[in-house]
């Protein structure tokens, strides 16, 4: 912009710098705003009974789960300044005799826009099921929904 005195005017373009940044900025949010979860979804479709696993994200307290047949379970992280999680740990005791036998399992996991089965992307479900001739004493992680 020229001033009447024929001199450029500065302010108009850091304003419109601004503005362009903070669009960028707006943008970004309203993208972590849709996918404000990092899940991972585990169903238990396969095994005739109740699992038991334990998970943790990064250096947080774990939480235990037991998980019935038939029944799915999210594990989520809510985003807060960035769609960025910590790790996350998961462990399953793979021993379906009544002991207990903790293994630990790498479940990548994918961004959501809700805490729920449905809206965690394909590539991030998985499921329990027996291990192969191991006459259904124990059981594992697998990828995929069934």
């Amino acid at each position: 912009m020229i001033t009447k005195h024929g001199r450029r005017r500065a302010i108009p373009l850091a304003m419109t710098a601004l503005l362009g940044a903070a669009g960028m900025f707006l943008s970004a949010e309203s993208l972590a705003a849709d996918k404000a979860y990092g899940c991972a979804c585990l169903h238990n479709s396969k095994t005739s009974g109740t699992i038991n696993y334990r998970f943790r994200w990064g250096q947080h307290e774990w939480k235990s789960v037991a998980l019935g047949k038939g029944k799915s379970e999210t594990m989520c992280w809510a985003y807060k300044d960035a769609p960025k999680s910590p790790e996350l740990e998961f462990q399953l005791d793979v021993d379906m005799t009544g002991g207990t036998k903790w293994e630990t399992f790498s479940i990548p996991r994918g961004q959501s826009n809700s805490v729920s089965c449905s809206a965690v992307p394909s590539q991030a479900h998985y499921h329990v099921g027996y291990v192969a001739n191991s006459n259904k004493k124990k059981i594992q992680i697998y990828p995929g929904k069934s």
